[in-house]
């Protein structure tokens, strides 16, 4: 179940900036094959980012339940530290 939390001006989904943002980052965590892959790169990455993610892994074009892993309206900031965490 997907929770929408508004706070004065901030609307958040399930703790994430946005729609988009919680829907690419969901099924980073629940598709086992990106998941592994995710790890693969953080584990080898100097300085992982959402974007060297997607470069590395040749995922340009990719929509994750309609949403592009290439969206603007996605926040890059919050999935990079996705990313940096995904093997802590």
């Amino acid at each position: 179940m997907m929770y929408l939390h508004t706070i004065g001006d901030s609307t958040r989904y399930n703790g994430w900036t946005n729609w988009h943002t919680f829907s690419v980052g969901s099924n980073l965590m629940n598709d086992e094959g990106l998941y592994l892959e995710a790890c693969r790169y953080e584990r080898g990455a100097v300085y992982p980012t959402w974007q060297g993610f997607i470069e590395s892994a040749g995922l340009e074009g990719l929509y994750l339940n309609g949403v592009s892993v290439s969206d603007p309206n996605l926040d890059h900031t919050e999935l990079t530290e996705l990313i940096q965490e995904i093997n802590a």
